[in-house]
């Protein structure tokens, strides 16, 4: 009986000490299981990168045609608002008339003040450049007057140190100065009669040349009149009165004719020489009259002067030459500086040129004040288009800027949008895009980018344009570009959720590795480094080499994941 108690009681401890275990166990399992961490894999795969562009923009016009009209004028009236269409002719706004016309008669006054301006100027330039030529003039005639005065003084100072110097040297010869005074008359008188033969000379060969060329010209006339083509003979029954017989001589009217042109040729050279002749005889009547005055005056002889008064004589004479050179070189020195300055160029006056460009400005300007006057002061549109900027006002003047700007409706329309610079990476020039209208949901697809340029409203931004064929967008609608950009193929690529950056901001990814522990077989968590060569909002491709597509890669987790950490397969 006690047996029985006891193994019953052996087994029920038994039974207690398995319940425990089980307990224990199943404890362990939910505290392993909970410091476990859910993962989500991808095996890696191969595919393409791609890259969407979507931005919002307005159409445009493609070309604005500039209004203007002249600066200063009121307006009497505006006819058109900034966004309304008008077509070529229509009027845009008018010019107050009474306005216009006070405009065109002073600036006719104006006109007329400049001419007269103008007209002064050239004769206030015509004086001026009479003054100068009158002063060159005077200045010139000044120095050669002065020059010749001081030359002529200093001509009769050298005669008189000469004479003093030939006393002096007749005195120690043992020469009286009556002999030397007659001798040097007689020299002179010799001279001046050999001066005047040879005048006489020249004179009777000019006239003989004169007389050689005469002949030869006469002769040259009639070898010329015997080699002239002989005059064609006219039928007896048509003459009426009989001509002269032609001859092959000159008649003696043709001789003297000649003759009379040839002595004009030669007058001038005639006049000097026979000027140079008179001259002469003159000279030769002076000389020949100074000695008989000489011989009259000095028949009781002079009296002898002594070697101290010669030499006193010569020092004299010296010096008066000296002060005749000097002052010949002071007044070269002091007329030569007048004749400089009066020489001296004026600065340059334009004033009649500017005039004269200020009037040719100012008749432009009548011309077109006087077009507009002719247009009834109406400014029309050049084009078909829509008024884009309207700067005038009614009653207000006009500037001299753009008065209104229109958009040319015949060059068609273009897209305009902002790219950011992370965008302008994938699209360009060229790169053929799809434009939905933002009102209708209407699509345009294929058409190509035009224009890439940076933009000066967003830092680092882009603007590009697109072309629009015509009747697609109107003028001034919103719409909406998307263009997709796809990559190369890639042989590894994943999720982005995949990529971690480590404490030097490399990138890596986790993978699913099977490990035995002790309690068995457990699933971790790797690091395993990678080079990620291109990415979007959703896959990274990766350089090849680095993972296989048999790795489990982690790209999601139920809690915080690092290398090491156990993981489980959710």
């Amino acid at each position: 009986m006690y047996l029985k108690k006891e193994k019953g009681r052996i087994w029920k401890l038994v039974g207690i000490f398995f319940a425990g275990m089980l307990l224990f166990t199943l404890l362990s399992r939910a505290v392993y299981q909970y410091g476990t961490a859910v993962v989500t894999t991808a095996a890696p795969g191969s595919g393409a990168i791609t890259h969407t562009v979507q931005l919002t923009g307005k159409t445009l016009q493609n070309q604005e045609q500039a209004v203007t009209t002249v600066a200063g004028l009121r307006v009497a009236s505006v006819r058109v608002n900034e966004g309304q269409q008008v077509n070529q002719g229509d009027v845009l706004f008018t010019l107050d008339l009474d306005y216009l016309e006070e405009t065109i008669l002073t600036q006719k006054q104006n006109m007329e003040k400049q001419r007269l301006s103008i007209l002064d100027a050239w004769s206030q330039n015509a004086a001026a450049q009479k003054r100068r030529s009158n002063a060159q003039a005077q200045a010139e005639e000044n120095y050669n007057s002065a020059v010749a005065q001081a030359e002529t003084a200093l001509e009769r100072a050298a005669r008189d140190l000469e004479r003093a110097k030939a006393a002096l040297e007749n005195y120690y010869n043992g020469i009286t100065e009556d002999q030397a005074q007659e001798e040097a008359l007689v020299l002179e008188c010799q001279k001046a009669k050999s001066d005047y033969d040879a005048a006489l000379a020249a004179l009777e060969l000019l006239q003989q040349e004169i007389e050689e060329t005469i002949q030869e010209a006469i002769d040259r006339a009639e070898q010329e009149r015997e080699q002239a083509p002989q005059q064609e003979t006219v039928p007896p029954e048509e003459v009426l009165f009989p001509a002269e017989p032609q001859t092959d001589t000159l008649t003696q009217a043709e001789i003297d004719d000649i003759a009379n042109a040839v002595r004009e040729e030669y007058a001038q050279r005639l006049s000097d020489a026979q000027s140079t002749v008179e001259q002469a005889k003159q000279a030769v009547d002076e000389a020949n009259a100074a000695l008989e005055t000489y011989r009259q005056e000095h028949q009781a002889g002079s009296p002898v002067r002594s070697e101290q008064e010669l030499l006193d004589a010569v020092e004299k004479a010296q010096q008066v030459y000296d002060d005749a050179l000097s002052a010949l070189e002071n007044a070269k020195t002091a007329y030569g500086r007048a004749v400089s300055s009066a020489n001296l160029p004026d600065g340059s006056n334009h004033t009649a040129q500017i005039g004269q460009i200020t009037y040719d400005q100012m008749a432009l300007a009548l011309s077109k004040l006087e077009a507009l006057l002719e247009a009834e002061g109406k400014i029309l549109s050049p084009v078909d288009g829509i008024v884009t900027r309207c700067h005038v006002q009614t009653g207000e003047k006009t500037t001299d800027t753009t008065a209104m700007l229109l958009a040319d409706l015949s060059q068609g329309c273009m897209f305009s949008g902002l790219v950011t610079k992370e965008q302008s990476k994938y699209i360009g020039v060229g790169d053929r895009v799809t434009l939905r209208a933002s009102s209708t949901g209407k699509r345009y697809e294929d058409l190509p980018v035009t224009t890439f340029s940076p933009s000066e409203e967003t830092e680092g931004g882009y603007r590009l344009t697109v072309q629009l064929p015509t009747n697609t967008l109107s003028l001034g609608v919103s719409a909406e570009l998307s263009f997709t950009r796809r990559s190369q193929p890639y042989s590894c690529c994943v999720p982005v959720s995949a990529l971690h950056l480590d404490a030097r901001n490399q990138p890596y990814v986790l993978v699913v590795e099977q490990v035995n522990t002790v309690l068995g077989a457990q699933q971790q968590a790797r690091k395993v480094s990678v080079t990620v060569l291109e990415r979007n909002e959703t896959t990274a491709a990766l350089a090849d080499g680095v993972l296989s597509s048999k790795q489990q890669v982690i790209v999601g987790s139920d809690r915080a994941v690092d290398s090491g950490s156990r993981v489980r397969v959710g």
